[in-house]
């Protein structure tokens, strides 16, 4: 006995497969635009009533296509709350059905193995930008129940849609994602070029050489020279305007109380490095002598048995006239100009 009706047939008590055509419109026009990322659709609740009756493998797989267009893809359900007579789902699936919003499609329940291999190729290299794109995909496909080789499938992220296109897909066309251990793969982006090595036309630079200290045209650091502070060669030596220019060291130029002379006064003694007979001015040793013309060593210890002769005491006096004095006259000025006004 067998008795057929419009959601499927059954034959001396045992069911058999579900099929059925509907209308189909975007997820849009359910007001479920959400629903686009993934490959999830609704049926109405007629389709849960037949397909209970059934003895289908879960998950529920389904199996899309359009006669008018001999296109076909796969999919999952979420829910059965479709008006009767339509089914809503993804833009991206019509868009690989090659239907408009109310075109008739087939649907059919299906059995698909576990997929073991799928390998995408991105359609354009803005997907290279993420900055982990395999954790972004395998969190995706997570709204996914199974793959079709042929599809380009649609993932947002970030405000942006992804498309893939799946240029394989094992162990057949067609394959479910849910619970299965699946390797993926991914191919070139669409546009993408592989960068080409640009041989360098440029010499190797030579190591740089040692360079002499003692010569201004190698080095470039600021050092001392017979007692000459030498800039480096890429310094050049710091101007001052004339007005601001004393006349000589103590008087006053066109400021009141300042004092720079035009080159400053050479010093007649210099000083020694502790522990060495290197002059800290950079000129060379000369060796002291005293008033016999003996040769004085400075790093030879005194005799603490031989009394100390002409020790030195600052006296910290002035020489004013031709005497000693703590204190100058009023009449020495020790600058020239407005400064000495009051």
């Amino acid at each position: 006995m067998m008795n057929m009706n419009g959601w499927g047939f059954v034959r001396s008590g045992q069911p058999q497969r579900f099929e059925e055509q509907y209308h189909c419109y975007s997820m849009a026009y359910a007001d479920k635009a959400h629903l686009e990322g993934g490959d999830k659709i609704l049926l109405p609740p007629s389709a849960f009533d037949t397909l209970a009756r059934l003895n289908v493998d879960y998950p529920m797989l389904f199996q899309l296509s359009s006669s008018a267009k001999g296109t076909m893809t796969h999919c999952g359900v979420l829910e059965f709350t479709a008006e009767e007579g339509s089914c809503f789902i993804p833009f991206w699936m019509m868009q690989n059905l090659i239907i408009e919003e109310g075109s008739v499609i087939f649907v059919r329940n299906v059995s698909l193995p576990k997929a073991t291999f799928v390998k995408l190729k991105p359609q354009h290299v803005d997907f290279l930008e993420i900055t982990n794109p395999r954790a972004v995909l395998e969190h995706a496909l997570r709204n996914f129940s199974c793959v079709t080789k042929g599809d380009v499938i649609c993932i947002p992220y970030n405000s942006k849609n992804y498309h893939f296109e799946l240029k394989e897909v094992l162990p057949q066309d067609a394959a479910c994602i849910i619970e299965t251990d699946c390797n993926v793969d991914f191919d070139a982006p669409v546009g993408y070029k592989e960068p080409e090595p640009t041989p360098s036309s440029q010499k190797p630079s030579p190591p740089p050489q040692a360079q002499d200290p003692t010569s201004p045209s190698k080095s470039n650091k600021l050092r001392i020279v017979d007692g000459q502070i030498v800039l480096p060669s890429d310094q050049k030596q710091p101007q001052t305007d004339s007005k601001f220019l004393a006349a000589k060291t103590g008087s006053s130029g066109v400021q009141h109380n300042s004092a720079i002379p035009m080159k400053a006064p050479e010093a007649q003694y210099w000083a020694r490095h502790a522990g060495s007979c290197a002059r800290l001015d950079g000129k060379t040793p000369q060796q002291l002598k005293d008033k016999e013309g003996k040769e004085i060593d400075l790093n030879e210890s005194p005799n603490p048995e031989t009394p100390k002769k002409n020790s030195f005491r600052s006296s910290r006096k002035s020489f004013v006239g031709n005497k000693f004095s703590k204190k100058k006259s009023l009449n020495t000025l020790a600058f020239e100009g407005a400064g000495n006004k009051f």
